[in-house]
């Protein structure tokens, strides 16, 4: 009996074992599952998105600043040790504490990949001068770099070679407008995006411009995105060297990047110098990027406003005899020279019998009203687009020729919307001598926006008022 008892109790014993040790095993290894997504996720959250461009400017800041160890830290693992990397030739530069002007303007026209693989690539003919006591220096710089780590994707330096060196001729003045190596924006986390967005706007990039916003901030400043789009097809000029990087003090993922100066030309005249204003966060849930949440644009203008949003000019500015007063109105100056042109371009297919380019300028869902006031009576009829279409069909087959005149123009509004009125005087020949010449005269009221599609003007709405038998045409 007791021997059975023993049995019995050394068995309760084993399996009491067994059990404990299977929960443990499940408690410990939930703990390190648990731990490993934890740092996973970490290092995913920290993840670099830097471009070989913001790349390329630490490099420039590392050697004109005459610190070796901001050069140090660009190098790859064990790279700079490597026979003919390069390393030692700048090290030397160094160390006898030369100074040196980098010229990165236009490296990213000569990147190329590297045979390598595809996460290295090669910058070549940096142009570098080093102040050498005597003559000045003038050397030609190729860097290979590449992109390292498993989860932290950041480019190092592969090779640093000097392909050619020559005495100096010539030393360039260098414009800090061209890539912004100011300290503060190399300490910044959020300047290899100003720097892509620099880029948008110089090289008219929408699509690009539009992947750096963040899809739901685009939503909530719906007005502020759509008033860059149609700046975005202008000639552009960022100016980041006055720009300020401020992170903002309640939050840890936001940043404003203030003060940057963007000038606009026309064919490559200088029209305007406005102020822009960034707003940048760090979103996403597992892949977190740096993103636009807001881009403003300042009111106040260091010189004169631009003219053009998206759509190209006419041939021949609109001139006085045409609109009678072109700058009336409160609208700022480049949206009333703007809309003048659209003005223009629909007077010209008007009389053109242009079909096709006149509905072009008209909104998908434009509300045309026809009213007609004879006495104290007033009648409205309403359009769509495909109802004016036809209409204009018929009137365009009707006439021989058809002739616009537009005066008395006032323009209200704003960068993004625009309330036109002007009279307008309409002669019609016709197309066969059985027909008399037909004039009428009266007021067009056009509301004109920024179609959020594709940053174009077109015209809304339109409210024609023709007036018979009353004794004067109203002057608006």
């Amino acid at each position: 009996m007791n021997a059975e008892n023993s049995f019995q109790s050394n068995q309760n014993s084993q399996r009491a074992l067994s059990n404990f040790n299977y929960r443990d095993y499940i408690k410990w290894g939930g703990i390190a599952c648990v731990v490993f997504i934890l740092v996973f996720c970490g290092l995913l959250l920290t993840r670099s998105n830097e471009s070989a461009l913001a790349f390329l400017v630490k490099w420039k800041s590392a050697l004109e600043s005459g610190e070796i160890e901001k050069y140090d830290v660009l190098w790859g693992t064990n790279a700079r040790n490597k026979i003919n990397a390069g390393y030692q030739h700048t090290a030397q530069l160094f160390k006898e504490q030369l100074d040196i002007d980098v010229d990165i303007r236009d490296a990213e026209n000569r990147t190329r990949k590297d045979p390598q693989g595809k996460d290295y690539l090669r910058i070549e003919e940096i142009p570098i001068w080093i102040h050498a006591p005597g003559e000045p220096l003038l050397q030609s710089r190729t860097l290979t770099i590449a992109r390292t780590g498993i989860i932290q994707r950041r480019w190092k330096l592969v090779r640093d070679e000097v392909d050619s060196e020559e005495i100096a001729t010539h030393i360039p003045e260098f414009d800090s407008d061209d890539v912004d190596t100011s300290p503060q924006s190399i300490d910044s986390p959020v300047a290899p995006l100003v720097l892509e967005w620099k880029k948008a706007l110089e090289t008219q990039d929408q699509k690009k411009y539009t992947s750096l916003w963040d899809k739901s901030a685009r939503k909530k400043q719906r007005r502020n995105y759509t008033i860059a789009i149609g700046h975005i097809s202008q000639e552009l000029e960022v100016d980041l060297s006055q720009a300020k990087y401020k992170a903002i003090a309640y939050s840890k993922t936001k940043h404003l990047v203030d003060s940057i100066n963007v000038s606009v030309y026309s064919s490559g005249t200088f029209v305007e110098t406005h102020s822009r204003q960034l707003m940048i966060e760090k979103k996403g849930f597992f892949f977190r990027k740096w993103k636009i949440i807001n881009d403003e644009m300042s009111d106040e203008y260091i010189t004169d406003p631009s003219i053009s949003q998206n759509d190209p000019l006419v041939d021949e500015p609109i001139t006085e005899e045409v609109v009678g007063g072109i700058f009336n109105g409160n609208a700022p100056l480049d949206t009333q020279l703007k809309v003048s042109q659209i003005l223009g371009k629909w007077q010209k297919a008007w009389e053109d019998k242009d079909l096709d380019t006149y509905m072009s300028l008209y909104a998908e869902k434009a509300l045309i009203t026809r009213v007609t006031v004879r006495g104290d009576r007033e009648t409205s009829t309403f359009l769509t687009k495909n109802q004016l279409r036809q209409k204009m069909k018929r009137l365009n087959l009707g006439y021989s020729g058809i002739q616009v005149k537009i005066s008395n123009l006032i323009i209200n509004g704003d960068r993004a919307v625009a309330d036109v009125t002007f009279l307008q005087e309409f002669k019609g020949m016709p197309a066969s001598g059985s027909r008399p010449a037909y004039s009428d005269i009266g007021t067009k009221k056009l509301n004109l926006m920024i179609d959020p599609a594709d940053g174009y003007w077109r015209i809304y709405s339109e409210t024609w008022s023709r007036y018979k038998e009353v004794p004067m045409y109203p002057k608006n």
